[in-house]
């Protein structure tokens, strides 16, 4: 006994008293391991049939490594121990945490205390799983990326650490999902990314960031290479074998990789940079052929400007209405713009993916100052009678500036000041300018009003004209142009108009495709037969080059039938927007055009899945209202539309609802919304941008089949 008889029988039956009454188990071993007490909570973690008289043959047999964690153990500390987590045969997960005490007469024992963790331990994983694990391929997510690199930051910053970000995507993946649908592509995704998790090489490192993007994250200790050359040759030789044809049985279809590569601390030491670098090495390995790996050079940065943007265009308008130009805006003022440094290639694969090659044309386009601008290469190679230089002023300007803007002059270009006020508008400045907006802070009236008094050779262009009475204001000033979208905000809360005669089938073929019920193709038919505008542009549309048909089709029924559904639909609602909105700025059909292709394409890599059917129709009917000068609840109870697209256009809660904020934060250049749409919808930067400069170049190839 480890007491006197009497006074150890008393305290034992008190602390036997305590014990009991505590919810966990808890045992008291001797140094020996024998079990001095325990509690009835204990004996529930005894295996049946062991022998409780001693911790070896109870809970160290339940128990994997309880023994190495007890303070009784030789090699232990013989120190108080944090909480443990131990497993039993069955694998459930269990608490153990022990504690060395006094028990008198310089004698000690140790005190198990053990608890039941398994429902804690399963919740933590599933809050685990859907906050870092991708669910659809099981592998780590782009918040487990950067809570994994922010480890690794820390040791680059201390040059302990060298490595490679790799970022990869399929070849054809489109063309796979568009052929073989949606759930085969999935199931692409999953053998990829089984097939790389099999490897020992890549386990553990590699993280889905959205649609088929993915990305390796490698980190070696600092000595594990001399130089930046031998980095380079281990991980190219290291990922040469993802280079494979990827494929599913039975077919004809396949994918392979592209995959661009940034190395640290050479190319960067935070994720973010290292990823964008990548990003540029990724499409240079797209443009050199695919199937290949790339990794960043210095020489590809000048590319930034004009590839890893947002770019949206918005309209500059008339006193009548019509489109005068366009300024495109881009983040790109966010990255550096080293004076005297070109990388034409990029910069024309910008103009041709937007069409603004054309250069027949008699669009004008405002683009944003650049140091570049000053290269001669590139003054000869713009037209200056189609881009306008848009200088954005802050202070004073130097005369250094002056001459700056008169050598672009001397060019041949036409510039604009924007943010014209009374510290920078000096009459050498004034003197440069064809076109001026004023300081959007700015609110001396009487400044801009002399201002525009003195200088009538000047265009001044009103800005954020977003209503009909900022619009009346803006041409009381004298304002000539305007730029923003007060055409969308027409005041029709009151106002009910008659529909004209010539609209009406118009709105009835958008009646009968505006919602999920089976299209009735042969009453279609009868209303585009019997009107003759309607019969001469659905077989225009059909007989285009843009369809391509090597027989021209002229039966209105066969035309109807050749389009299916999906396709009769779309051009429906294209033409019954152009019908019904024909006495209006052609922006307002640009706008619902782009706006229904836009969002159409996003829904490809969009998580969670959208239904790019009903996307398209959102965004083409978003505009409906203006164009018939009506309030969207009139203007939806005479058109039957899809639940989900009527509550998410009349309301901010339908499932659709974030997509029509998207849209008007990205027209408005709202990049901070855009960013956390895109986060939150798990899109990147890249793939935004992509779809809008595809949907713009649609629009423009839609614009001439009416």
């Amino acid at each position: 006994m480890l007491y006197n008889k009497r006074k150890g029988d008393q305290k034992a039956f008190d602390m036997s008293k305590v014990l009991d009454a505590m919810d966990s188990g808890v045992a008291i071993l001797s140094r020996d391991c024998e079990i001095l007490m325990m509690n009835d909570a204990a004996k529930e973690y005894i295996p049946e049939g062991a022998a409780p008289a001693s911790c070896k043959d109870s809970f160290a047999r339940a128990f994997t490594d309880l023994c190495s964690r007890c303070p009784n153990n030789k090699s232990g500390t013989r120190a108080e121990q944090s909480e443990s987590i131990v497993t039993d045969a069955r694998g459930l997960y269990y608490s153990a945490r022990f504690k060395t005490i006094e028990l008198g007469g310089n004698k000690t024992a140790v005190a198990l205390f053990m608890r039941n963790i398994n429902d804690e331990h399963s919740t933590k994983e599933n809050l685990y799983s859907l906050a870092y694990v991708d669910h659809l391929t099981g592998i780590a997510n782009r918040s487990k990326l950067v809570e994994d690199f922010n480890a690794i930051e820390d040791r680059i910053v201390e040059s302990k650490a060298v490595g490679a970000v790799a970022l990869f995507d399929l070849d054809y993946f489109k063309t796979l999902n568009d052929s073989y649908g949606h759930n085969t592509g999935d199931i692409m995704l999953k053998r990829l990314t089984g097939y790389l998790e099999s490897e020992e090489a890549y386990r553990g490192h590699l993280y889905r960031i959205g649609g088929d993007e993915f990305i390796f994250v490698f980190s070696e200790p600092s000595s594990r290479f001399r130089t930046k050359e031998e980095c380079r040759e281990y991980f190219n030789e290291l990922l040469s074998d993802t280079l494979h044809y990827y494929t599913l049985p039975n077919m004809d279809a396949g994918c392979t990789l592209s995959m661009g590569i940034a190395l640290f601390p050479w190319h960067g030491q935070e994720l973010s940079d290292l990823q964008r670098k990548a990003d540029i090495a990724l499409y240079k390995a797209k443009e050199r052929g695919r199937n290949q790996i790339c990794f960043f050079e210095e020489a590809f940065n000048t590319a930034q400007k004009f590839r890893d943007i947002y770019i949206t265009i918005q309209p500059i308008l008339t006193l009548e209405g019509t489109t005068y130009g366009y300024e495109l805006v881009d983040q790109s003022s966010k990255s550096a713009d080293v004076e005297g440094t070109l990388n034409l290639n990029d910069f024309n694969r910008t103009l041709e993916a937007l069409e603004l090659d054309d250069f027949e044309s008699t669009t004008l386009y405002f683009i944003n100052y650049s140091n570049q601008l000053l290269n001669h290469a590139i003054a000869a190679h713009l037209p200056s009678n189609k881009f306008i230089i848009d200088i954005r002023l802050s202070g004073r300007c130097s005369p250094a500036d002056i001459k700056k803007f008169a050598d672009l002059r001397a060019y041949g270009y036409a510039l604009r000041f924007f943010g014209l006020n009374p510290r920078n508008a000096s009459p050498d400045l004034l003197r440069l300018a064809t076109y001026c907006s004023f300081d959007r802070d700015e609110s001396d009236d009487g400044f801009r009003d002399m201002i525009i008094a003195q200088n009538p050779s000047i265009k001044f262009i009103a800005t954020e004209v977003d209503t009909p009475a900022q619009y009346e204001a803006a041409v009381q000033k004298g304002f000539t142009l305007f730029q923003g979208y007060y055409f969308r905000q027409l005041d029709v809360v009151k106002k009910i108009k008659e529909i004209d005669q010539l609209k009406i089938n118009y709105l009835r073929l958008l009646k009968l495709t505006s919602t999920n019920e089976t299209v009735d193709f042969k009453e279609i038919s009868s209303i585009i037969s019997s009107d003759v505008a309607l019969t001469y542009r659905l077989l225009r549309l059909l007989n285009s080059a843009a369809i391509g048909l090597r027989n021209p089709i002229s039966s209105i029924s066969l035309a109807v039938a050749y389009l299916g559904e999906v396709n009769l639909r779309k051009w429906i609602a294209m033409l019954a927007l152009r019908g019904v909105a024909e006495d209006k700025p052609l922006e307002l059909v640009r706008l619902s055009l782009i706006r229904a292709r836009f969002g159409e394409l996003l829904c490809e890599t969009m998580k969670p899945e959208r239904d790019p059917k009903q996307v398209f129709l959102l965004g083409m009917l978003s505009l409906l209202d203006v164009a018939l000068e009506k309030t969207k609840e009139e203007v939806f109870s005479e058109i039957p539309v899809a639940d989900e697209i009527r509550e998410s256009l009349l309301t901010d809660n339908g499932p659709y609802s974030d997509l029509i904020a998207f849209f008007t934060d990205y027209e408005y250049v709202r990049w901070e919304k855009v960013e956390e749409f895109s986060a939150k919808n798990m899109l990147t930067d890249n793939c935004i941008n992509s779809a809008y400069i595809t949907a713009v170049k649609w629009y423009n190839d839609m614009l001439n089949f009416e």
